[in-house]
């Protein structure tokens, strides 16, 4: 009898393990700041949904530039901006990617990002692999979208 039990406590909780690990990521509402003649770098800003376990944005590439995780803060009356080696993604969370905080940095772009064109950038979760998404280009002061 106490096998049995046993037995059934570590297949419960071994359900439960499973189903509180599998994270389920969704990314929306990506865009990109349109460049300015002869400026070389722009950021772009999406919206993380995750509807599962923990997961952590490890890496983002793009063929417009090199793509780099960076986190903004005032301190001291000083706006500082630092790379980001990782985005935790909490279990059950929205993480967001905006002006004035974290931030996706593209630098050493290839070509000018003109309003209403379109970035392609591929992120890699830690858990969930790799995801695919296009931002779309929005002129400066466009962001309020």
């Amino acid at each position: 009898m106490r096998t049995a039990a046993a037995l059934a406590a570590l297949l419960l909780a071994s359900c439960n393990a499973q189903t509180a690990t599998a994270p389920s990521i969704s990314v929306d509402n990506a865009w990109v700041r349109a460049t300015l003649p002869g400026q070389t770098s722009s950021a772009a800003y999406f919206v993380i949904a995750n509807a599962g376990g923990a997961d952590a944005l490890v890496s983002v590439t793009s063929p417009a530039g090199d793509a780099s995780l960076h986190s903004s803060s005032m301190e001291g009356g000083v706006m500082r901006m630092r790379p980001l080696e990782r985005l935790e993604v909490p279990a059950s969370s929205t993480v967001s990617l905006s002006p004035g905080g974290t931030h996706l940095m593209l630098m050493g772009l290839k070509a000018p990002l003109a309003d209403g064109s379109s970035v392609p950038l591929e992120l890699s979760f830690a858990k969930s692999g790799k995801k695919q998404v296009v931002a779309t280009v929005r002129a400066a002061g466009g962001e309020s979208m």
